[in-house]
């Protein structure tokens, strides 16, 4: 019998409960929350300008802006600045012989 067909392999312990499953899910979408929103305040700055103008979105604007500057103060903004401008190279980049995009335009 080949190893492929001696999959599943039983595992030491007992089951795991589906309690731990939610817990990990809870620290892993609490995590990338918290990643976001300090190091992607410029997002949800723009997230709020394209809302329809209201008070509450005024607020919204507000507040992003200076959550933004302070993770800006703090050096927080730096790798998604650094990733932002790699991503824009990117996508200017173009294919040996390729018109650039003001020749295609024409």
């Amino acid at each position: 019998m080949s190893a492929a067909q001696e999959f599943p392999v039983d595992l030491p312990g007992g089951p795991v409960g589906q309690d731990h499953g939610l817990r990990w899910t809870l620290m892993v979408l609490g995590v990338a929350t918290a990643s976001l929103a300090l190091t992607n305040a410029v997002s949800i700055e723009s997230w709020g300008a394209d809302l329809p103008p209201s008070p509450g979105v005024a607020r919204v604007v507000d507040d992003a802006g200076r959550w933004r500057a302070t993770t800006d103060s703090a050096g927080l903004s730096a790798p998604r600045e650094t990733l932002h401008r790699a991503w824009k190279r990117l996508e200017e980049a173009r294919w040996p012989g390729q018109p650039s995009d003001e020749l295609a335009a024409r």
